[in-house]
């Protein structure tokens, strides 16, 4: 059972990683304003934006102009990657 949670805390964590890589290379690119009609952009809106949603329900993200779902579902993700995740990989 031990091996099981170590495999599913390992795959929750790449998972949980890659997701980050993913908005911060969006966020990065809309403040280089990268053209917003290519195939780039309209894979990364696709990854991203139902997450911006549904951060944007529950909290005002946008401060002087400053877009800060980003750093706000990085956060939030990586609290869950250093909790629940650990918890998973202390079971071997």
């Amino acid at each position: 059972m031990g091996l099981v949670l170590n495999a599913i805390g390992n795959i929750f964590s790449w998972v949980i990683t890659l997701y980050c890589w993913v908005i911060f290379i969006s966020a990065i690119l809309h403040l280089a304003r990268a053209d917003p009609h290519s195939q780039l952009m309209d894979i990364l809106n696709r990854l991203t934006y139902p997450a911006y949603l549904f951060i944007k329900r529950f909290v005002k993200t946008e401060f002087n102009g400053l877009e800060f779902a980003p750093l706000i579902i990085i956060l939030v993700l990586q609290f869950i990657n250093l909790t629940l995740v650990r918890f998973l990989l202390a079971f071997h």
